[in-house]
């Protein structure tokens, strides 16, 4: 059903040995941790150990071995039926990419279930595939494509969403696919590279009116009364999943505060070590907090919540989650504040960069896709020597709308 979806692979391809497990404690030791070692936080063991542990979505990995039997290619797939999994609202092929394309014509129980291939978690996907030939030839990713329109067969998926690829994979998945249509601009990453040595050196880097504007709502936090402390997550995962999982329903995630410090105790388990709570104080009361990850040299800003009440007029968002993780980054050394997605302007206003984000959308048999969507082909990755993707002209308009007049960087240009 899948299959007529994908281009045929390049010779080669079906040498690779093709296996299928439910958890990576079944991988040797060390074995996932080299394959992908340098693809940052979301792909690391901990961080996917943590979601099989907190989540109700059934995890499965797709590995791909060489003739020696070394492990040359892995990609985590969840099989979602649209049973209750919070935060699996922002991972289903029908929600991000056929209301998209769609809009009202898209009808979800047709798409139901779907199997969602990539992270599960983080709104960003690269792909795990061991450098060399392998993945020089495209030998790993043609054949993991395969194995994932022959899985969706199997498990009875009704439709394949390959989640938040970053370009660098969306260009390896790219030569795949037989219909470049299926490749969906999803929106951008936003991160701040960090290299200052002072929170005066990052002011410095904004122009002269934002640099007002930062330290107004710097004034404005240190005069409210507020005080910031840091923790591990173990330390306070009870403590801070209230105002965490009342932010997640003020977006839409229908979540509770004690679903959300499940999820945190698992993460707690895996990652305690690499996690930072600043804690947000108005006396003993516990009203704003942001969870960071150090995972190598990026410090990822994950979850954050505000007793809007209690934080009015202090300008406490704009200081726990940008000003406050920003000088962590500079202390700890870290090069790399990643933000996620969402927030554009207040991000872009700030200094962060934007990475084109991609899904691929395999829909339900029978069900059309051909309306204007951002990725025709003119408007796709038309990769520069870095290997990075220019911002397709009609996706960028979509986030213009959002940005009004911020600046902002993409591949470093202005």
């Amino acid at each position: 059903m899948f299959q007529e979806r994908l281009a045929a692979a390049p010779d080669g391809a079906g040498s690779l040995e093709i296996g299928l497990v439910s958890s990576l404690h079944e991988f040797p030791p060390g074995e996932w941790e080299e394959l992908t070692r340098g693809l940052g936080l979301f792909l690391s063991r901990p961080y996917l150990l943590a979601i099989e542990e907190a989540t109700a979505t059934r995890p499965m990995y797709l590995t791909a071995r060489d003739g020696g039997g070394q492990l040359v290619g892995g990609l985590p797939c969840y099989l979602s039926d649209g049973s209750p999994d919070p935060g699996m609202d922002t991972y289903e092929p029908y929600r991000m990419g056929a209301r998209w394309r769609l809009s009202r014509r898209a009808r979800e129980a047709l798409w139901r279930p779907t199997l969602v291939v990539g992270s599960r978690s983080g709104y960003q996907t690269p792909l795990a595939v061991r450098p060399g030939r392998h993945l020089e030839s495209g030998w790993v990713v043609a054949r993991l494509a395969e194995e994932v329109a022959q899985l969706a067969q199997r498990l009875g998926a009704q439709s394949v969403g390959w989640m938040w690829l970053r370009p660098t994979a969306a260009a390896a998945l790219l030569p795949s696919l037989r219909r470049s249509e299926d490749l969906v601009l999803a929106g951008p990453s936003c991160s701040i590279p960090i290299s200052w040595s002072s929170f005066d050196g990052y002011l410095s880097h904004l122009t002269a009116q934002r640099r007002r504007s930062a330290r107004r709502e710097r004034e404005l936090f240190f005069a409210s009364g507020l005080t910031i402390g840091q923790a591990r997550l173990s330390d306070c995962l009870e403590e801070v999943a209230p105002l965490g999982a009342s932010l997640q329903r003020r977006y839409g995630h229908q979540v509770s505060a004690a679903e959300l410090a499940q999820e945190l105790s698992c993460q707690a388990r895996h990652l305690d070590a690499q996690s930072v709570v600043l804690l947000c104080r108005r006396g003993d009361r516990l009203v704003a907090f942001t969870l960071l990850y150090r995972w190598d040299d990026t410090l990822y800003a994950r979850l954050a919540g505000f007793d809007y009440d209690q934080v009015a007029g202090s300008a406490a968002y704009f200081n726990l989650a940008f000003y406050q993780p920003i000088q962590l980054a500079i202390e700890t050394g870290a090069t790399n504040l990643h933000l996620g997605m969402a927030s554009w302007r207040a991000k872009a206003l700030r200094g962060a960069e934007f990475e084109p984000q991609w899904i691929v959308v395999w829909p339900p048999p029978r069900t059309s896709l051909d309306v204007p969507r951002p990725g025709r082909p003119e408007h796709r990755l038309a990769l520069d020597g870095s290997g990075t993707a220019p911002w397709p002209r009609r996706g960028w308009t979509r986030c213009r709308r959002g940005l009004g007049s911020a600046r902002v960087m993409i591949r470093g240009e202005e």
